[in-house]
């Protein structure tokens, strides 16, 4: 699909939320969630003056506002600005914090801890200094949530992000991610012996994790662990100890594919991810 012909440039569109006025407007249409008449939308706005009102509606309409039937509402844009205001990515700039996990760590028997700071999120153990993950969270997101939720808020977050980013989908700019096998990146730790990471086409953003961390979303897996008491879509991931290892082991270069055994109550399932990321069951 080729782009719209009606695009604005970025900083026109931008320039269009540079008043409070516009921004009330917006704001409205979203408590209503119905939509509104003209007469119905300036009663909710503190300004008085019908034309000033007017002028200002007639900015966002086209790009921030749908009017339709005589009636405005707010298109697909206009809920996406409502959502960065309340994520506060934008507009909050979140505290610093330690937040122990109540989650041992499979190397030490120590306690998890995730570190919050310039709005990332840090998982390592606070006795043996071990990382488990790093990833971006917006400050709003703690917002209604008690310090009990945020172990699951945590990982849903970064599991979500890994499994869309997997889906071929950039969570940052929408556009077209590409995964890979790869061994050698900036992202990885000295000693990890391979890893799969996805890069946006567009924007370069990317997500990266260990094999075990792509292979967490396998149906093979999930199955794996639901037959041995373990739902995968409700219980922590954490504490699996064949997720927190460095586990895949190399068996071809080129082209490059991994082994990789998931372990669980003594039990092993087998599996095989190539170059392409396509993932084979091995029978035992």
């Amino acid at each position: 699909m080729d782009s719209d012909e009606r695009a604005i440039p970025p900083e026109e569109a931008f320039s269009l939320l540079g008043n409070d006025t516009r921004i009330d407007i917006v704001r409205a249409l979203w408590e209503a969630d119905e939509p509104l008449s003209f007469s119905e939308l300036h009663d909710r706005i503190a300004l008085r003056d019908s034309g000033q009102f007017n002028y200002h509606l007639n900015k966002l309409v086209g790009l921030f506002v749908r009017q339709k039937d005589g009636k405005y509402q707010l298109p697909f844009a206009g809920h996406r600005v409502i959502g960065a205001i309340l994520s506060g990515t934008y507009t909050r700039h979140g505290e610093s914090a330690t937040f122990e996990l109540d989650t041992r760590c499979i190397e030490c028997g120590g306690t998890l801890e995730a570190e919050y700071e310039e709005e990332m999120v840090t998982v390592r153990c606070s006795s043996c200094d071990e990382q488990r993950a790093m990833f971006g969270f917006p400050p709003g997101a703690f917002e209604g949530r008690s310090v009990e939720d945020l172990p699951r808020t945590f990982e849903r977050w970064l599991r979500n992000a890994f499994s869309v980013a997997a889906d071929g989908i950039c969570l940052n700019c929408s556009g077209r991610t590409v995964g890979a096998l790869v061994t050698d990146s900036e992202h990885f730790g000295d000693d990890q012996t391979a890893g799969v990471e996805f890069v946006c086409e567009r924007c370069g953003d990317y997500v990266s994790g260990n094999v075990g961390t792509y292979l967490l979303q396998h149906p093979a897996v999930v199955a794996f662990h639901y037959d041995r008491g373990v739902d995968l879509s409700r219980d922590s991931a954490w504490e699996l100890e064949w997720l927190g290892e460095d586990d895949a082991r190399i068996v071809s270069e080129d082209p490059l594919s991994v082994e990789y055994t998931v372990e669980l109550g003594g039990d092993e399932l087998e599996l095989t991810v190539d170059s392409d990321l396509k993932v084979a069951v091995r029978q035992g």
